[in-house]
């Protein structure tokens, strides 16, 4: 179990890893998000970067390592989800993840930034 103060410092580390990819963790993205247009691919990682729509369903540990951006059927992208699922055209995922410096295994201390490097994929839904 992880105190209050290690949930919140993995937290402010992963908001800094999602919203500095390429700085704050190392970005990376499949193939199927690659060959999205390149108007798409920004849009995505625009919304990526400010996303800020947390609860329950995809943040149920409290530590912002995970969400979900959708392109609706009009072109436009939001981070909120759409209630009629016809209106979306693709959904991209991103995920952090932790790994010791090395990135040889996972970090057994994510919240300690000297011994933890943070990779974040960026992915279509349907390559999960």
């Amino acid at each position: 179990m992880r105190s209050p103060e290690q949930l919140d410092t993995i937290r402010r580390l992963n908001d800094a890893a999602r919203s500095n990819p390429g700085t704050a963790s190392i970005a990376n993205v499949t193939l199927g998000f690659q060959s999205l247009p390149d108007a798409d691919r920004f849009a995505a990682l625009a919304a990526i970067v400010r996303f800020s729509r947390f609860d329950g369903d995809n943040d149920p540990y409290g530590e912002h390592d995970f969400g979900a951006v959708y392109r609706l059927a009009t072109g436009g992208w939001t981070q909120e989800r759409p209630k009629d699922e016809k209106t979306i055209a693709e959904t991209v995922f991103w995920k952090v993840d932790y790994y010791d410096n090395t990135l040889t295994y996972g970090s057994e201390v994510p919240w300690d930034e000297h011994q933890t490097k943070r990779v974040l994929t960026i992915m279509l839904a349907n390559e999960y």
